[in-house]
C-alpha cells in the first residue's frame, strides 16, 4: 500500500502518554497489514513533574498538554473512534490524574485511557512482534520512564506479563541527582534494581527463551552508545554493556553527550536506564538483546486496526475471570440472553451503541456474579472490589471501573456515588445499562431454565415501561414482589420504572 491510498477512513493513530517521553504513532491499514507513516515523540518528562504528594506539578501539565496540542494538529482527519491514548506508570500513581485527563480530552477529543502494568506489556509485546511469523520462545523487556515491562511468550501470543515499578526517569532521580563517584552510584542502582526483579526471574528462567528483544528509547540509545564506543556492531552485549558502563564511570558522562546519535533530551535519564538495563541482563543471565523500533503505539495501533484481535483478548479476558472465580455460566448466559433482549428493544430510543455499550453490558452479565467467590454476603461489593483491582487484558482502567461499578449496583439500593467522577453523558448512558442489567437479573433470580415470559417494553429518556402477562406474574409471585421493589429502587436513576400487567 503506497501513501497514496491511505484515507481517514483505513488510518489509525496511537498516543503514548510515558513517564519520560510522549509518543504518536499514525498508520494505514489494509487488510493484510499496517503500514506506519508518521512518527512524532516529545520528551515532556511527565514522571519528573510528580511532587511529593505525588501530583503533576503545574509547569510539567501545561507542558504535557502543549505537546497533545501538537499531537493533535497531525491528528485532523482522523475519525475519533480511531484514535487511542494510553497513559502508563506516571498516570497510573498521579493523585491529580483525572484534572491532567480532562484537560487533555478537551484537546484531543478522545478520553485518555490509564491502562495497568500488565496491560501494558501485553500491548508492548503486541507491538514487537507484529509481522512475526514464527514461533519462537521470545523475551521482551521495555524499559520506561516509571516502569519495566517483562514479557515472555511464544510467538505473537504473550505468556508471562509483569511491570515493575522502576524506570529511567525514577532510578536516575533516586540515584544519579549528581555525578560524583559514578561507579558506587552504578553499583547502589543496580543492586537495587536487581532487588526489584528478583521476584519474577525464575519463573522467567523457567519458561526460558532463544530471542531476547529490548524496545524504549533506553534500549535504543544504549545500543547507539555502544556502536559510538566501538563496543557494538548491532543489538546490546552484555560485555558490552558492562564496559560501557565502566568507560561511564571512568570518563563521566560527558562521553554520551559526546555521542551525535544519541539525542541531547536523553543525557538527562540515560544513567538511570543504564542501570536498570544492567540489572535485567545480570538477574536473567541475558547474553544478547536485539533491539526493537516498535513499541508499546505500535501495540496499540495493531489492536485499533485488528478489532477483532482485541475482542479476542477481552473475551478470553472475561472467560478466564469466570473460570478462575468459578462463576456459573449457564446463570451469566440466562442473564445475559435477557439482557441482549432489553438491549434491542431500547438502544435505539435510548442511543444505545453496538460497539461500546453492547459490549460492556455483557461484560457485565458475564462477570455480575464474581463476588460469591468470595461470601454471598454483599457479593456485589465484593465483586467491585475484584474488578477494579484484577488485571484484565484488553481492558483499561476506565473499562474496569465502569464494569465494576455496573456489578456493584446490579441489585439492593443503587450507590450514586461511583458515578460521582463520570461525566452526565456518561453517567446517562451508565444508567441505561444499570436498568437493563438490574432487570436481566431479577427476571433470573430463581436460576431455573425455564423461559421468561414475553415483554412489550416501551421507553423514552426518563421512562421505561414494560408489560408483562398477568397469569405469569400470578405464577411467579417472588419475581412480581421484585419488580415493585425496583419501581422504588430505580427511581434514584432518574428514570420512571412502569410495570404493566396486562393479557396476551
Amino acid at each position: 500500500m503506497s501513501t497514496s491510498e491511505i484515507t481517514p477512513k483505513n488510518t489509525f493513530a496511537a498516543i503514548d502518554i510515558g513517564s519520560n517521553s510522549f509518543h504518536m504513532a499514525v498508520a494505514g491499514a489494509t487488510t493484510s497489514h499496517l503500514q506506519m507513516i508518521d512518527k512524532l515523540r516529545r520528551p515532556v518528562r511527565l514522571g519528573s513533574g510528580l511532587d511529593k504528594d505525588h501530583n503533576i506539578d503545574q509547569q510539567t501539565m501545561d507542558r504535557a498538554l502543549d505537546c497533545l496540542a501538537i499531537f493533535q494538529q497531525r491528528l485532523r482527519g482522523v475519525p475519533g473512534e480511531q484514535i487511542r491514548a494510553v497513559g502508563t506508570n506516571t498516570l497510573r500513581r498521579a493523585r491529580n490524574a483525572k484534572a491532567f485527563n480532562d484537560a487533555a480530552e478537551e484537546i484531543l477529543g478522545i478520553p485518555i485511557e490509564i491502562i495497568s502494568g500488565r496491560e501494558e506489556a501485553r500491548l508492548i509485546y503486541t507491538g514487537v512482534t507484529y509481522g512475526l511469523r514464527d514461533q519462537k520462545k521470545r523475551l521482551v523487556i521495555d524499559i520506561g520512564g516509571g516502569s519495566t515491562e517483562f514479557i515472555a511468550g511464544t510467538g505473537i501470543t504473550p505468556g508471562l506479563m509483569e511491570s515493575i515499578n522502576m524506570g529511567c526517569v525514577s532510578s536516575s532521580q533516586r540515584w544519579f541527582s549528581d555525578t560524583d563517584n559514578l561507579e558506587r552510584r552504578f553499583e547502589k542502582a543496580i543492586k537495587q534494581a536487581q532487588v526489584e526483579t528478583q521476584p519474577l526471574t525464575s519463573q522467567y528462567l523457567k519458561h526460558g527463551w532463544e530471542h531476547c528483544i529490548g524496545s524504549s528509547g533506553t534500549i535504543k540509545a544504549t545500543e547507539r552508545i555502544l556502536i559510538g564506543l566501538g563496543l557494538s556492531g548491532t543489538g546490546i552485549d552484555r560485555k558490552g554493556l558492562e564496559q560501557a558502563i565502566k568507560i561511564i564511570c571512568k570518563k563521566g558522562p560527558e562521553v554520551v553527550e559526546g555521542i551525535e546519535s544519541v539525542s541531547s533530551d536523553r543525557h538527562a535519564v540515560i544513567l538511570g536506564g543504564l542501570s536498570v538495563l544492567s540489572a535485567c541482563f545480570r538477574s536473567l543471565n541475558i547474553d544478547f538483546m536485539t533491539v526493537s523500533h516498535s513499541a508499546l503505539r505500535e501495540g496499540v495501533i495493531v489492536d485499533l486496526g485488528g478489532e477483532t484481535l482485541n475482542e479476542h483478548v477481552r473475551h478470553n479476558a472475561v472467560s478466564e475471570m469466570q473460570r478462575r472465580f468459578q462463576i456459573d455460566v449457564d446463570q451469566a448466559s440466562r442473564v445475559t440472553g435477557t439482557a441482549d433482549t432489553l438491549f434491542q428493544s431500547l438502544k435505539d430510543t435510548w442511543k444505545l451503541t453496538p460497539k461500546t455499550d453492547f459490549p460492556t453490558l455483557h461484560w457485565a452479565t458475564e462477570l455480575h456474579e464474581i463476588g460469591l467467590s468470595v461470601s454471598h454476603s454483599q457479593y456485589h461489593k465484593h465483586g467491585d472490589y475484584l474488578l477494579r483491582n484484577a488485571d484484565m487484558p484488553g481492558f483499561s482502567r476506565k473499562d474496569q471501573a465502569l464494569l465494576a461499578s455496573l456489578v456493584r449496583n446490579h441489585r439492593r439500593k443503587i450507590c450514586l456515588e461511583v458515578t460521582s467522577n463520570m461525566k452526565e453523558s456518561e453517567r446517562q448512558r451508565y444508567n441505561y445499562l444499570l436498568l437493563i442489567l438490574r432487570l436481566a437479573v431479577l427476571f433470573h433470580r430463581t436460576r431455573g431454565s425455564s423461559d421468561i415470559p414475553a415483554l412489550n417494553v416501551s421507553a423514552n429518556q426518563q421512562q421505561l415501561t414494560i408489560e408483562i402477562d398477568e397469569s405469569w406474574l400470578t405464577n411467579n409471585p417472588l419475581t412480581d414482589t421484585d419488580l415493585q421493589e425496583e419501581i422504588k429502587l430505580t427511581g434514584a436513576l432518574g428514570i420512571n420504572l412502569f410495570i404493566e400487567r396486562v393479557r396476551f
